[in-house]
């Protein structure tokens, strides 16, 4: 079983730093070469040295970008920061590996081959394929492999350390749902009822003042608690007066635009003001709103579950760090990196 397959990858991919192998880009960037490093050491972790040049390489593309910025405090800053970026990461990888030693859970070559397998299935690579993307990366087979079987140890210390600690209950799920409903809804859609006053074509300006005159009274009725269906029947001239106004569920995209809005903006039980559009003057009351195409809990709590295990699982290996960071012997040498 490769860790893709491992129910606590996701432990991995909620680490802040990009996996240095191709594993997740299906097109792999090309290779990091900012200009050419004076080598220095750029910190001690354990008294294990990390030097600058392997930040640079780390850095990759956030640093090419911020050397293409215009000499100055603002480069200096962009420049600090990628190289402080990188150097969080690769502290994180190398006290992971100390962990993983420690606890004698280091990768099998087994492992890393089954892994290396999958790494091709999910890039649609084979061998050749592969090997040109290696190329890219400046990387050939013998560092791919170690950067495979270092994710994969940081992977097994992870699962070990943490699996106990995640846990998602059906109540989470459920709390998670009902408060993230624009997560699983689709298209807005508005039940609405509907009265309507023709205007004759060519409608004189005493025509159109008698017309709005019977709108406004038609509205303080409604305002002053008279059934809407009921004043519907009663008054008004559309083809669902015998409905009483009702319209049924109304998506955008369906009615006027002017009507659209005024219906759209209303919440459950509001009342618009008159709506010139057509023919005639429209009043709406909307009395449901609802997303449609809403996916059921069931549907989506397997989702859900992985979110939320994800979002854990990102915070516990966040704690871990700080945790051997705390017990290691962490020197940082370059002042740029100690800002």
């Amino acid at each position: 079983m490769t860790p893709a397959a491992l129910p606590l990858l996701v432990l991995l991919a909620a680490a802040p730093a990009a996996p240095a192998a191709p594993a997740a880009p299906a097109t792999p960037p090309p290779a990091a070469a900012p200009h050419q490093v004076v080598d220095r050491v750029a910190a001690l972790v354990n008294g294990e040295v990390v030097t600058l040049s392997e930040l640079a390489d780390r850095a990759g593309p956030a640093l090419l970008k911020a050397e293409q910025l215009s000499p100055g405090p603002e480069r200096d800053q962009a420049q600090a920061a990628a190289l402080k970026r990188a150097l969080d990461d690769v502290i994180a990888e190398r006290l992971l590996q100390a962990k993983a030693a420690e606890l004698q859970l280091e990768a099998t070559e087994q492992q890393i081959d089954e892994a290396v397998a999958d790494i091709k299935k999910r890039n649609d690579f084979d061998d050749a394929a592969l090997e040109r993307a290696l190329k890219e990366q400046g990387l050939d087979r013998a560092a791919f492999r170690a950067n495979v079987k270092r994710e994969y140890d940081a992977f097994l210390v992870l699962q070990y350390e943490v699996r106990s600690k995640v846990k998602v209950s059906d109540d989470d799920l459920r709390n998670y749902y009902q408060s993230h409903p624009q997560e699983f809804g689709g298209e807005d859609e508005v039940k609405v009822r509907h009265i309507f006053l023709p205007l004759p074509d060519g409608a004189t300006k005493a025509q159109q003042e008698k017309v709005q005159e019977q709108m406004t009274r038609i509205l303080q009725r409604l305002k002053t608690g008279e059934d809407f269906s009921a004043v519907a029947r009663e008054v008004s001239k559309g083809p669902s007066a015998a409905e009483g106004g009702d319209l049924g569920w109304l998506r955008r995209g369906t009615i006027e635009k002017a009507l659209e809005d005024a219906a759209f903006a209303l919440k459950p039980g509001e009342l618009s003001p008159p709506v010139r559009a057509g023919p005639g003057l429209h009043v709406f009351k909307v009395e449901e709103r609802r997303a449609s195409g809403t996916r059921s809990f069931e549907d989506a709590k397997e989702e859900i579950r992985a979110h939320l295990v994800d979002q854990q699982a990102g915070t516990y290996r966040q704690q871990l760090i700080a945790e051997l960071r705390r017990d290691a012997l962490v020197e940082t040498k370059l002042p740029e990196l100690q800002k």
